[in-house]
């Protein structure tokens, strides 16, 4: 069977105003609009209304221009654009698409390609989108599989050419990681403490009262109705990858939406892993890679990094966290 959802939200904001910082009126205001297919909840403090509209739409308005250049959902996307010209010419494209792009190469390589921006061919093949249930067979796989390769994606004088008729890259999960980053630059310029979240990527600022931290709660993925954990974040970036978000059943067999590129199969070993880290664009690549790889070299891999900490949830149910997850402020396991 198929959920009757496509993102789930992973993330719950613990949102028991107390007290305001200094210099705020009254409780907190959340916003939210749907953007990016999810949705995405702003909440800042300030102690003018007319300030936080202003900077609540600037931030709104500014996740939906960078949707529109980025989604492959959209036809006249730039990503959309590129993947349409696969094979043949280079296409002109945005500082911010260039920025992107460059980023998910960045990250297919810094993981060994477990993560790959070069995975919609796999997207497109399962077509978690839609109401088809089928299991590719292995030649299709096979060849398929064969055209997700980031070194072949060519950038030079701001156009991106990808090398290979049928290749086509895929920018969604860093596209919204971005998204929310601008948005919170933006609302950084104006209110001191806030959260981004959209759907289940944040990145919070600030804290919450002047007693009390912003502290989110993680959802269980076999559990929806309880929290996993919960912990205290303060201008860091959250970003979770589960098996839970876009699925299929068949046979018994859950079947999801994070691929292994070298097999073009969902990933296995893993339920969910979140990090915690700078960037919220970061956090949703290495959420991604850290799922492919496993628990054994993705926790090792994350152990290798500079101000990244991760949680894993194992087939098996056990959970397992790099060296300093569990220092988090506040962090309980429920």
């Amino acid at each position: 069977m198929r959920p009757h959802f496509l993102i789930a939200i992973t993330v719950v904001l613990w949102m028991g105003f107390a007290a305001c910082m200094p210099g705020d009126s009254g409780e907190p205001t959340r916003r939210t609009q749907f953007i990016m297919g999810t949705l995405v909840e702003i909440t800042v403090s300030h102690s003018d209304p007319q300030v936080i509209l202003a900077v609540t739409t600037q931030a709104f308005d500014e996740m939906k221009r960078l949707e529109q250049l980025m989604s492959t959902y959209l036809p006249d996307s730039e990503i959309s654009q590129i993947n349409r010209a696969a094979g043949k010419e280079a296409v002109p494209v945005s500082l911010e698409v260039e920025e992107v792009i460059r980023e998910g190469i960045f990250w297919s390589r810094q993981s060994g390609g477990a993560f790959d921006i070069t995975v919609e061919p796999l997207v497109q093949l399962w077509d978690f989108d839609s109401e088809n249930e089928v299991i590719p067979g292995r030649a299709t796989l096979r060849k398929t599989a064969s055209l997700v390769n980031y070194k072949d994606i060519e950038i030079f004088d701001h156009k991106v050419r990808l090398a290979r008729p049928g290749m086509a890259i895929n920018v969604n999960g860093l596209a919204k990681g971005y998204a929310v980053d601008r948005a919170v630059s933006i609302l950084r310029s104006r209110v001191p403490n806030g959260i981004v979240n959209a759907g289940g990527d944040l990145f919070a600022f600030g804290q919450k009262s002047k007693e009390s931290p912003w502290t989110i709660g993680l959802q269980h993925p076999r559990k929806p109705q309880d929290l996993l954990a919960s912990f205290a974040v303060k201008n860091q970036a959250v970003a979770t990858s589960g098996d839970y978000q876009r699925y299929f059943v068949k046979d018994g067999v859950r079947y999801h939406h994070i691929f292994d590129p070298a097999t073009g199969m969902p990933a296995r070993k893993m339920i969910s892993t979140t990090l915690i880290t700078t960037e919220v664009m970061e956090a949703d690549a290495m959420a991604t890679a850290v799922f492919v790889m496993g628990p054994e070299a993705g926790l090792a891999w994350v152990d290798s990094l500079d101000n990244v900490e991760a949680m894993v949830m194992l087939e098996d149910g056990s959970i397992r966290y790099s060296k300093h997850f569990r220092k988090q402020p506040q962090f309980t396991l429920k």
